[in-house]
């Protein structure tokens, strides 16, 4: 069998392996575990498939999948289509076979701009030990170079991360205010704010690329539009 007919083959049986992690059933005991989320900023909403089933609907820019999804395999096949796109006869706008490990949990981001998406499968943080917390810093920016993560008059504690690409720290627990810098140097690209982060919490900084609709208002003014964040839980 060749390989294409492999795929589909393991498409086939895998598929209704999926489960929602919010009631998983006793026929699943170890899985991989996911969100979607929607990174590229000129893309239009997408629906995503993971083998044959669809895990998110009508997505837009910067939206997670409203579910986590898991699935007892180790190989998946992510394809992105626009929304209401009919998947039997409408070709991917991005496709995919993204690694999977039993017992973790991810982010699966379709990033870049909608000529060159791409699928990226981002490894949520191991549990920090008590009295400490994780943070990731995530860069899904296309055409933002690389980054680094700071406390406002403090250390760095992430130094140079590169689209499309995350690093995490592990830290005291605590209050802290935050800032992305442009790598190597102290220009402030984001303020994030002061962000409370309790014992043996996990959270990821995704950076994004402005919308296509701020890059045009930008583009119009003679300037160039900032890019932007959302922080949210690990789970």
């Amino acid at each position: 069998m060749n390989f294409a007919l492999r795929i589909l083959a393991t498409t086939a049986l895998v598929g209704a392996a999926l489960l929602s992690g919010a009631a998983p059933t006793g026929a699943v005991t170890r899985a991989a575990c996911f969100r979607i989320l929607h990174a590229s900023p000129d893309a239009p909403n997408l629906d995503v498939y993971v083998n044959r089933t669809r895990v998110a609907n009508n997505l837009a820019y910067t939206q997670f999948s409203a579910r986590r999804w898991c699935i007892a395999a180790t190989v998946v096949l992510v394809r992105a289509f626009s929304a209401n796109a009919d998947p039997n006869i409408t070709p991917p706008l991005v496709s995919a076979n993204v690694n999977l490990a039993i017992d973790r949990s991810y982010v699966i981001a379709i990033a870049n701009r909608v000529q060159q998406l791409q699928v990226v499968a981002l490894e949520n943080p191991a549990l920090p030990p008590a009295g400490q917390f994780s943070l990731r810093l995530a860069h899904l920016a296309v055409d933002v170079g690389g980054v680094d993560l700071a406390v406002t008059g403090g250390p760095v504690w992430l130094f140079n991360v590169v689209f499309p690409t995350a690093q995490t720290t592990t830290q005291p627990a605590g209050t802290y205010t935050l800032e992305v810098r442009q790598a190597g140097t102290p220009n402030v690209l984001l303020p994030l704010g002061t962000v409370t982060f309790r014992s043996r919490e996990r959270q990821t900084v995704y950076v994004l690329a402005p919308s296509a609709a701020a890059a045009e208002q930008a583009r119009t003014q003679g300037a160039t539009a900032a890019p932007q964040f959302i922080i949210v839980p690990d789970r």
